[in-house]
Formats: structure tokens, C-alpha cells, sequence
């Protein structure tokens, strides 16, 4: 591969901290590296991110493909004057870390059902190591936090209407994990919760 080009620098393609050779594709703009374990974005490449793979279910071998989620783990907080809505929210179980697809999809509208899914099922993302191909990652993960905090009050919305309700996410770690799907039919298949989705969600 050839130098990024970042505005008006050029960024070499080279492992921050082993210095081989980073992996993406064309229109990759997070890069890995595999024997580092480690991922970083263009824009800011001495900043790096762990590189994980989540395990798929028992039973269902080699994954069709890998697709590349940011892990947002933190804390949140939510304030509100309602004390019917502070029973309410505090009711709730919690979520885990957050999931935020990495890469480019025309069928954006998955996008929060995914995450939410994931979220409520932190016990079933094993994390660990991998070498298989992942789809190009594109997402920047500087909006990561905001993110996060809107999924919160997302989730506190479907059980209480948030309106007059403050909520603040505090990032504690962020991910870079690479997610197996199964190939079925018209369709895939997560490999963890079994989530359908169309074959046009990946731009494969």
C-alpha cells in the first residue's frame, strides 16, 4: 500500500508500534494490525485501539464474513425531576458496552436494533483473538461517546418519555471488534444472537 493522504500530510500506512505494514482496503479508514492486535484511524494514527474478535455460537464454524464494530464501554448517568420516572428508569437493567457498526451500510436502519440487541446481551460477546479479513472500517471514533449517550436515553425512552430527563456517558474503553455472520439464503445471520439481516446491509 501506498501513504494516506490526510489533508495535506501524508500519513504512512505502518504499524505505530511494530512498524509492519497496516491492513484496509480502499475505502478503509481505520487500519489493522493483526500481529499487534491493534487498530488505528487515519486521522489520528499514533492513537490505537484493541483489536478483537467476538466468538461465534457453538456449532456454527467458519463465518461468511467479519464485520467491524466499535466496543463503547462507560458509564452513563441520567438526572431527572420526574420521581415517577426516576422508579421507572431505575428499573431498568442495565445495559452492557455498546456496539456501533464501523462500517458503511445503505441499511443504516439496523444499525440501532443491533446495538441495542448486543447491549442486552453482554454475557454471549466473547472477546478474543483472530486473523480473519474484516470488512473496511469507516467510522470515525471520535462522535463514540455522543453516540452512546443518545442510545442510552434511547433505551430509557422506551420505558419513560425523556423529555426534561439529562444524560452524560463517560467513556471508559473503546473496542475495535470484528462480529461473525453467516451466510443464509436471501439474508445473514449474526453469529452470536442470530439477528437477520438483508444481504444488501453489507456493501459486499
Amino acid at each position: 500500500m501506498g501513504p494516506l493522504t490526510s489533508g495535506p500530510l501524508l500519513v504512512p500506512l505502518s504499524c505505530p508500534r511494530c512498524g509492519g505494514g497496516l491492513e484496509g482496503g480502499p475505502g478503509a479508514r481505520v487500519f489493522l494490525c493483526p500481529s499487534c492486535a491493534i487498530a488505528t484511524f487515519e486521522a489520528d494514527p499514533a492513537q490505537v485501539y484493541p483489536l478483537r474478535y467476538v466468538a461465534a455460537a457453538a456449532g456454527l464454524g467458519q463465518a461468511d464474513l467479519f464485520a467491524p464494530f466499535w466496543r463503547v464501554a462507560g458509564d452513563f448517568a441520567w438526572r431527572t425531576g420526574d420521581r415517577q420516572k426516576e422508579r421507572t428508569y431505575g428499573n431498568l437493567a442495565p445495559l452492557g458496552p455498546l456496539l456501533f457498526p464501523a462500517f458503511w451500510s445503505p441499511k443504516a436502519a439496523y444499525y440501532d436494533d443491533l446495538t441495542l440487541r448486543y447491549a442486552r446481551r453482554p454475557e454471549l460477546l466473547t472477546l478474543g483473538p483472530g486473523k480473519d479479513p474484516i470488512l473496511d472500517g469507516m467510522r470515525a471514533p471520535r462522535a463514540l461517546g455522543e453516540l452512546a449517550r443518545l442510545a442510552w436515553l434511547a433505551y430509557l425512552d422506551r420505558s419513560a418519555d425523556i423529555t426534561g430527563t439529562e444524560g452524560t456517558f463517560e467513556v471508559k474503553e473503546l473496542v475495535y471488534v470484528a462480529v461473525p455472520f453467516f451466510s443464509r439464503g436471501d439474508h445473514y445471520e449474526d453469529g452470536i444472537l442470530g439477528c437477520s439481516v438483508p444481504r444488501s446491509f453489507f456493501s459486499v
